[in-house]
This record gives C-alpha cells, structure tokens and sequence, in this order.
C-alpha cells in the first residue's frame, strides 16, 4: 500500500503523505520486513536497506549516520518506524528506529495487527458509504459510527475528511518539542494543557511514544524523552 498509494504533496507547512486505496492517509509508518538488499556508498555518508514484507519492496536510506544498519545484514528481519519520503518517483523511508527482531513470534503478532486494522479500515468505508445519506452533517454521522457500531474515530474521520490534515502527526511533533524543551519530563496534565487538547487526543499518541521507546516514565504520570 505504501509503495503503490498515491503521493501526495502538500504546500507550506503540511506535511506530505500517502494515500493508500482504503482512503488511509500515511505520513509515518512502522513495517516488518525481511532485508533482501543492503547498499554503502564508498565515502560511507550514504547508505540503504532494500526491504520485503511479502507484499512489495521498499527501501530506508540512511544519509551520514549509517551505524543503524552497520551490524545488520541480507536475510534479517528488522521492525522499522520512520517517515515516507518521495524522490524522482521513488517511495521510501527515513527511518527513526531500526530493531532486529529475534522473536519469531513478534512477526506472528504483526500480521495479525495488520489483519485487525484492513478489515477495520473496510468496514469504516462500507459503512461510511451505507449511511452517510440519512445525516445532514459528518459531525453526526461520525457520532452514530463510533457509538453505534464501534468504529474507532480516527479510522472515521479518515474517510470524512474533505481537507486531510496528519493532525496526529502535528500533535507527535509538538508533544516531542515540549518534552525536548523540558528536559526534566512533564506531567500528562502538564502536556494536554499545554497543547490545549482534549485527553483523548494526546493519550494515543503519547503511548505510541513510550510502546517506540522514544519515551519513557521515570515516575508513573511523567513523560520524558529519551
């Protein structure tokens, strides 16, 4: 889906992003792949993995700082998180965390998270496409949705929106700013304040931070970055 979804470039500060068929707008993303092709520049400052999930290829680079990939090799498996970037019709990653993955099992617990969430993202659009006649605004309709039958919200707004804004995307990038700029940690209160958002916006994405080890607790309630 990445490779093949539509690249999407955005002016000013928005960021740019995929859009992959079932509607689902990607600008970061996180893969389990086999590396099937390793690639260093002969002055050292550029480097590449070529990655399989089974579906496609795709390849990180690493530009400079190649000692991510140093200690890796062709048929590793590698659970990758990094941010989609385009070059002369070229889709790849810039990555952020590169792991080894020694667990046979941790591959097993990934294709089932991504089964969970393509059969998630169908039925938002099945059911977006059923009912969005008998309300007079998204509003309304995203409320029957997720109370009535379970949808997660942002799986909802995905499909809604008219004008896609990585709105998760820009709260990730403030919350790392102000940890960044507090360098003791902050409290959770301390941060939803500080964005001035609603609990249930940050939650998420504060214990995506912590699950990637971007971020930990040093004391229960506290954030702080790594």
């Amino acid at each position: 889906d990445i490779v093949n979804g539509e690249w999407v470039k955005k002016g000013g500060t928005e960021p740019n992003y995929i859009k992959t068929r079932y509607g689902e707008i990607v600008a970061r993303v996180r893969i389990l792949a086999t590396i099937v092709g390793k690639f260093v520049s002969k002055d050292k400052k550029f480097g590449s993995l070529t990655l399989d999930d089974g579906t496609d290829t795709v390849r990180i680079k690493f530009f400079k700082e190649l000692e991510p990939m140093e200690n890796l090799k062709i048929g590793d498996l590698i659970d990758v998180i990094g941010k989609i970037r385009e070059y002369k019709g070229e889709i790849y990653i810039m990555p952020e965390i590169v792991r080894k993955v020694e667990d046979p099992n941790f591959e097993l617990l990934r294709k089932l998270e991504i089964i969970y969430k393509l059969k998630g993202l169908k039925k938002t659009k099945e059911l977006i496409e059923k009912h969005k006649s008998e309300f007079k605004d998204d509003e309304s309709l995203k409320k029957f949705l997720v109370e009535k039958h379970k949808l997660e919200p942002f799986w909802v707004d995905t499909f809604l929106s008219e004008k896609i804004e990585d709105k998760s995307e820009r709260i990730r990038l403030e919350i790392l700013k102000l940890l960044e700029n507090n360098k003791g940690g902050m409290t959770y209160s301390d941060i939803i304040a500080k964005l001035k958002l609603k609990e249930a916006e940050v939650e998420p994405i504060i214990n995506e931070l912590l699950n990637e080890g971007v971020c930990y607790e040093p004391t229960p309630g506290k954030i702080k970055k790594i």
